[in-house]
């Protein structure tokens, strides 16, 4: 096996496609780089080119800078807890050549081995051939252990998929029902903790099989383990909870001898707003009339082949070039786009005031983002990033659209606390937010500015705008209502 998938210049078999999809798992699972990437661009006629050949519209994109290159794989199933499942053949795009060209399991794990060179030094004298026999031996650990799994529940996944019927809802509790039964049976084992790998696994299983998402399936792990936690005062579970991340022992590379990797916990999906960070259409999902100013405000989430050219040019006017830095060509521009969009970490939506496009901005989840990096982030905090496009002060209304934007957050269960991050020279703004309820908080240096720290709690903003305490459930709001 091993010597056929170490030929180069052999397209990769149907068998091997396992061990590609094991270790390409495996490799993001360890050392990230990888994001999805969604549709066909329509500003890169070369990379349109390599994409549009798998008829898919979802691909995995992994970067390696070391190599100056991008690898692209259909992705056929995405899973949260990054056992994801692809369609082959995948593909390179060479960034200083331009151009694509499939590759196999060892090309890949050539580009992998330069990566992780420069992230480990101490690692450049070893012979590639060594990394790559040890990753493919790994890899067969992996398959292994999957295919048990699979075994073990084939009975159960066979037994839902019958009964999955019209009646979706019923077929759900059904699966609830079952899952937290199981659960209760890991939680009795001595260290329930230990089991985790094979409860992700069978998550994964269920959700690849469409018999439950697997968000719903780890909201109910962290609700269980919560419930141990409490009943047991078990520290452990509870710290467990709380870890923004989590250390694993990196397996991939380990002829190296041990190394240690951080990844995000999985179980933080149970803060996860499917709503504000992957809306299931582009239809206005905010709006609001602001009778005392005479304007009305819509928020609706990013349209691809409509916004694009638009904040295009928003992002090259002067004012937005000194703060955004984001006046790219429409290529580049179009890959962000398409990256964000499809990763589901953050997402870009455009807001009207009195229907004509005026705003854009991003909510990020904050646990997920390098803010999260430079304070004590919880698991439930959103941010925004907002610009807004005019400079003429009579369609600007920077006080209503944060407004807004604060009040549609606001009513999302998720959402625990709003933060951000404004840059120390932007007064105006960061004044803007003060006057809506955000409190400021230390100065923070972060790589590309210096920012001051900010909060908004739910209170603050009611204590500012009392008469909106009422309408948290309500997404179309009214000032006089």
């Amino acid at each position: 096996m091993e010597q056929h998938i170490l030929n180069n210049n052999q397209p990769v078999a149907d068998g091997d496609s396992r061990f590609f999809t094991a270790i390409v798992n495996q490799y993001c699972l360890e050392f990230g780089g990888c994001t999805r990437y969604m549709g066909i661009p329509e500003y890169d006629q070369v990379l349109s080119r390599g994409i549009s050949k798998s008829g898919l519209d979802l691909h995995l994109k992994i970067a390696f800078p070391a190599s100056g290159a991008e690898v692209f794989i259909p992705l056929i199933y995405f899973s949260s807890i990054g056992k994801h499942i692809f369609k082959f053949p995948a593909f390179m795009h060479h960034l200083e050549k331009d151009e694509v060209m499939d590759i196999n399991v060892a090309k890949f794990l050539e580009l992998a081995v330069a990566e992780v060179q420069i992230l480990y030094p101490e690692w450049q004298s070893i012979d590639q051939a060594l990394f790559i026999s040890h990753a493919l031996a790994i890899a067969r650990l992996k398959i292994s252990y999957k295919e048990s799994v699979e075994e073990q529940f084939a009975p159960v996944i066979k037994r839902f998929k019958a009964k999955i019927t019209g009646d979706q809802l019923l077929s759900n509790d059904l699966v609830m029902s079952w899952f937290q039964q199981y659960l209760k049976g890991i939680s009795d084992r001595p260290s329930p903790l230990f089991e985790l790998d094979e409860v992700f696994q069978l998550v994964s299983l269920l959700g690849r099989y469409k018999v439950m998402e697997e968000q719903e399936l780890l909201r109910c792990v962290y609700l269980q383990l919560k419930s141990i936690a409490q009943q047991e005062e078990n520290e452990a579970i509870e710290s467990l909870l709380h870890q923004r991340r989590l250390e694993i022992k990196g397996e991939l590379f380990n002829c190296t001898g041990n190394y240690v990797r951080s990844i995000f916990n999985p179980l933080q999906c149970y803060f996860y707003s499917t709503k504000l960070l992957a809306p299931p259409s582009t239809a206005h999902v905010f709006y609001r009339y602001f009778d005392q100013e005479k304007v009305a405000i819509k928020i609706r989430p990013f349209d691809l082949e409509k916004d694009l050219p638009m904040v295009h040019q928003w992002f090259h006017s002067e004012h937005a070039k000194a703060i955004w830095k984001m006046d790219w060509s429409l290529k580049e521009l179009e890959h962000f786009y398409r990256t964000l969009l499809a990763e589901g970490i953050s997402h870009s939506y455009i807001g009207e005031v009195n229907r004509e496009a005026t705003f854009n901005f991003e909510v990020y989840w904050a646990t997920r983002d390098i803010l999260g990096d430079y304070y004590d982030v919880l698991l439930s905090d959103y941010g925004t990033h907002l610009f807004i496009a005019p400079t003429d002060k009579q369609k600007k209304f920077p006080s209503l659209i944060t407004r807004s934007i604060v009040e549609w957050l606001f009513m999302q269960p998720e959402v625990g606390r709003l933060v951000g991050e404004g840059a120390i020279e932007s007064r105006a703004a960061l004044m803007n937010k003060v006057q809506v309820g955000f409190k400021l908080q230390h100065i923070i240096e972060m790589p590309h500015k210096k920012a001051y720290l900010n909060f908004c709690l739910r209170e603050w903003y009611w204590e500012k705008f009392p008469q909106n305490h009422h309408h948290s459930s309500n997404t179309f709001i009214h000032e006089n209502t």
